[in-house]
């Protein structure tokens, strides 16, 4: 028999005085539950968020997935290290300082004339400007609810969309909604063909780099290379690509929107609906990149 999931208890949670950090509205298990999703890698705490707040934030997804998303993988590979996204494995946070830099990207892509849509078309993404001080001042006060000194994907989202999110809120309605089965099954779809990608982007790499080597072995690369797209990386690669889309039709035909609690019934205000889109998107993304090319 399934266990009964208990609605979760947020006595403690208090309103928040002027200045003061979103953390004094958390109880001890909201916290807990706060920084369990913060440690998430950065695309599964972006979903956490459009499932909380799909109703509000639906409109601004595109955003999130194309811009935020990709701003905060970059500042992340920054630091690091990484300049090719095929060797970088997705994190959680930033430190306050590399909190700056994202941010500083983050308003520069927004100021960019080949970017004017974007805050035409999703004015409340669009990031504010401030001087480094002043933005590690919010960072500290505002931005970080667990007082870790370091800033998680979702410690952004709450904050740039606090006109109808904030970290009490966001738990009490994301508690108590596990991820169903078949959304599980989509991601990790998702996540072999990412491996699959790195596979074949890192022969792809060595024999570029081996075909600029003089005489037979250079040669032999070249020749290893023109056929790359034919060979069983490409061809693992492309399975995983179908397995994928199976896998994501079939948890968008039967769950998508629905929410899940683990016992078989509705649970209410949770939704699956940000975790639909978010695969969906990511899919499409992936299908164009290494999917099938259109003659």
């Amino acid at each position: 028999m399934a266990e009964t999931k208990v609605a979760p208890n947020l006595t403690g949670i208090e309103q928040t005085k002027a200045g003061q950090s979103f953390t004094e509205k958390l109880s001890a298990e909201a916290m807990e539950f706060f920084c369990k999703v913060a440690k998430l890698p950065f695309s599964q705490q972006a979903v956490h968020f459009l499932n909380a707040y799909w109703a509000e934030i639906s409109k601004e997804a595109e955003f999130i997935y194309v811009v935020a998303w990709e701003t905060i993988k970059y500042a992340d590979m920054h630091t690091k290290g990484i300049q090719l996204v095929y060797k970088y494995d997705e994190g959680n946070d930033l430190d306050f300082d590399v909190a700056l830099y994202f941010y500083e990207q983050l308003c520069k892509f927004c100021e960019e004339p080949k970017n004017k849509n974007y805050p035409v078309n999703y004015p409340i993404s669009q990031p504010t400007m401030l001087t480094a001080l002043k933005r590690k001042q919010e960072l500290r006060e505002k931005v970080d609810v667990n007082f870790d000194g370091r800033v998680s994907f979702l410690e952004y989202l709450l904050y740039q969309y606090k006109e109808f999110a904030n970290p009490a809120d966001f738990c009490t309605r994301s508690m108590n909604h596990d991820e169903h089965p078949e959304i599980k099954k989509a991601r990790l779809a998702l996540e072999e063909v990412n491996k699959r990608i790195r596979a074949y982007e890192e022969e792809k790499a060595r024999l570029t780099e081996e075909s600029k080597i003089p005489g037979v072995k250079g040669l032999g690369a070249t020749n290893m290379l023109a056929q790359i797209d034919s060979g069983p990386l490409k061809e693992q690669l492309n399975y995983a690509l179908i397995s994928a889309e199976a896998a994501v039709r079939t948890a968008s035909k039967k769950f998508g929107g629905a929410a899940y609690s683990g016992t078989g019934g509705d649970a209410g205000a949770g939704s699956s609906a940000g975790a639909i889109w978010w695969m969906n998107r990511d899919l499409e993304e992936k299908k164009k990149r290494y999917g099938p090319q259109k003659k």
